[in-house]
């Protein structure tokens, strides 16, 4: 019961305060079919180098506090992520911050929300450093943690366009779909 709670309020981690469907500012999204599996849908954003796949359907909000517009989906147990906010890079190098700083401070604010939604569902997080990610262009890192039995993977990049936050929540970190989830992401 509690793991199945964890996988339903999983899909807010971000402990947003006011969601709503695509608000003023929010890119809009294409959809194509992933593959050959009709259960899979391609997202690219026009105007941005962003593109990952999720199984349908897939939700999308935007916070109007911070701008990002996250795309939700679930299959079975688990629980699939993308977070993207638009990055101004010119004004964050005039401020003296390099894409590292930036990334930090981005994942840091993420997990903190995160931590908080777990915490008020009766779960302790303890998110460690997983590595950085190789990106042609851009920075990535991954920080994981373990929620009750699932694993929480949470994955950060950013390029000169935006930021972007993807995670997968599963208690099973072999799953294929989880695999193809994580592989499809381009920021």
């Amino acid at each position: 019961m509690r793991s199945m709670q964890l996988l339903v309020v999983a899909l807010f981690t971000f402990a947003f305060s006011s969601l709503v469907l695509s608000g003023p500012g929010c890119p809009t999204a294409f959809a194509q079919q992933g593959g050959a599996d009709a259960g899979w849908e391609t997202m690219s954003i026009p105007g941005a180098t962003v593109r990952f796949e999720m199984p349908k359907p897939i939700k999308m909000d935007q916070d109007l506090n911070s701008g990002m517009v996250v795309y939700v989906s679930k299959k079975n147990k688990i629980s699939m992520k993308v977070g993207i906010v638009k990055r101004n890079a010119d004004k964050d190098k005039a401020q003296g911050l390099t894409d590292e700083k930036v990334l930090d401070n981005f994942a840091l604010r993420t997990m903190a929300g995160n931590k908080l939604s777990f915490k008020k569902m009766g779960f302790e997080t303890n998110y460690q450093f997983g590595g950085n990610l190789k990106l042609t262009t851009g920075v990535g890192k991954q920080y994981n943690t373990r929620v009750g039995k699932a694993f929480v993977l949470n994955r950060f990049y950013i390029n000169s366009r935006g930021l972007y936050y993807v995670e997968a929540i599963t208690q099973d970190t072999k799953d294929p779909d989880i695999n193809r989830f994580l592989k499809s992401f381009t920021p």
